[in-house]
C-alpha cells in the first residue's frame, strides 16, 4: 500500500529501461525494481537466496509481477545496466524521507553526520597472511639490527605496503578499526536519526570532478593519513550532497576528529562553501590530539 514506484521511479528511468532495444523485455521494470526493494526489506543477503524466496512463494511474485522469476543474470545484468538509474531512485527517496524525518524528530532531522568507511575487496592483499608475513620479515630485520623499542614494526609494514591493490588501482589500503585492509573507500551522511542522505565513493570518477582534491604520498603513520584524506574529502563530499537536494538545509554538522582544522570550521560555517548562502550555524567536531 505504501510503496508507490510511481512516486519513487523518475521518469528519466522509465524512458531509457524502455528505449528500443531490438527485442522485447521479458521482465519490466516494475517487477524487478520491487524484488530489489524485497531483498532489502528482508535483508536477504544474495540475489541467489532472493530467487529461492520468490521460487517458493506466490504471494511474493504476485507482489513483484512475476510470471516467471528471472535468473541470477537477469540481476545482474539490471544492476549493471541501470546503475546511474537505480542512483537516481535513491536521490528521489532522500527528498520524499526528508519530510517524514523532519516530523519524526526535526532537531535530529537538521543534524549532517559525516564519517568515511570502506567496502573489502576479495584481492590477495586482503589475505592475513600477506600483511603477517611482511611483519615477521621486519621483526626479524629488526632483532636482527638490534633496533630498539621503539621501533614499530606495524607501521614500517604500512609504509612497504603498496597504496593499492595490483588487481584493481580504485581499491585503496586503508588502515581502519587497528587494521590494514584494501577497500573501496566511501564517504556517507546521515541526519541524526541515522537515516542515510548521500552516499560519494571515491573513485576515479569522483576525483575527477573534484580536481582541487590533492592526493598526497603515504606518510610513516597510517592514523594521520587517514585523518588528512579524510579532512580533504570532506567539503567536496557535502557539495555534492546540496547539489543534489537544494532544498535540504541543516542546521549542524557532527563529525569525528579527522576534521578538526581551522581551515575546515571556516569552511563549514562560511555562506559561500556551498553556494546560496547555505552554511551550518553550529559544528561540534572532537579535538584532535
Amino acid at each position: 500500500n505504501t510503496l508507490n514506484l510511481d512516486e519513487i521511479v523518475p521518469a528519466s528511468f522509465v524512458s531509457h529501461f524502455h528505449a528500443v532495444t531490438g527485442r522485447p523485455r521479458r521482465h519490466l521494470l516494475y517487477p524487478m525494481l520491487r524484488a530489489l526493494f524485497l531483498q532489502l526489506i528482508f535483508s536477504i543477503p544474495t540475489t541467489s537466496l532472493l530467487i529461492i524466496f520468490l521460487k517458493y512463494s506466490q504471494e511474493l511474485r504476485d507482489f513483484c509481477g512475476f510470471d516467471v522469476v528471472p535468473d541470477a543474470s537477469k540481476f545482474t545484468r539490471f544492476k549493471q545496466d541501470f546503475l546511474d538509474d537505480l542512483q537516481l531512485v535513491f536521490d528521489r527517496l532522500v527528498d520524499l524521507t526528508e519530510p517524514i524525518c523532519q516530523a519524526v524528530d526535526s532537531a535530529k532531522a537538521d543534524m549532517t553526520i559525516f564519517d568515511s568507511s570502506g567496502i573489502e575487496a576479495f584481492v590477495t592483499e586482503n589475505n592475513p597472511k600477506y600483511a603477517n608475513r611482511i611483519i615477521r620479515q621486519l621483526k626479524a630485520y629488526a632483532k636482527i639490527k638490534g633496533f630498539d623499542q621503539s621501533y614499530d614494526p606495524y607501521k614500517a609494514a604500512y609504509g612497504l605496503m603498496p597504496s593499492h591493490a595490483s588487481a584493481n588501482p580504485e581499491i585503496k589500503q586503508l588502515y581502519i578499526n587497528g587494521h590494514f585492509c584494501y577497500v573501496f573507500k566511501f564517504g556517507i551522511v546521515t541526519n541524526g536519526l541515522g537515516i542515510i542522505r548521500h552516499i560519494s565513493f571515491y573513485n576515479k570518477d569522483f576525483m575527477t570532478s573534484h580536481p582541487d582534491i590533492v592526493v598526497e604520498k603515504k606518510s610513516d603513520s597510517p592514523d594521520e593519513d587517514k585523518s588528512v584524506h579524510d579532512s580533504k574529502l570532506l567539503i567536496p563530499t557535502l557539495k555534492d550532497f546540496f547539489l543534489k537536494h537544494p532544498l535540504s538545509y541543516p542546521e549542524t554538522f557532527l563529525g569525528d576528529a579527522a576534521f578538526d582544522t581551522a581551515a575546515l570550521y571556516k569552511e563549514l560555517l562560511s555562506g559561500d562553501t556551498f553556494g546560496n548562502g547555505k552554511h551550518f550555524a553550529k559544528a561540534y567536531i572532537p579535538l584532535n590530539a
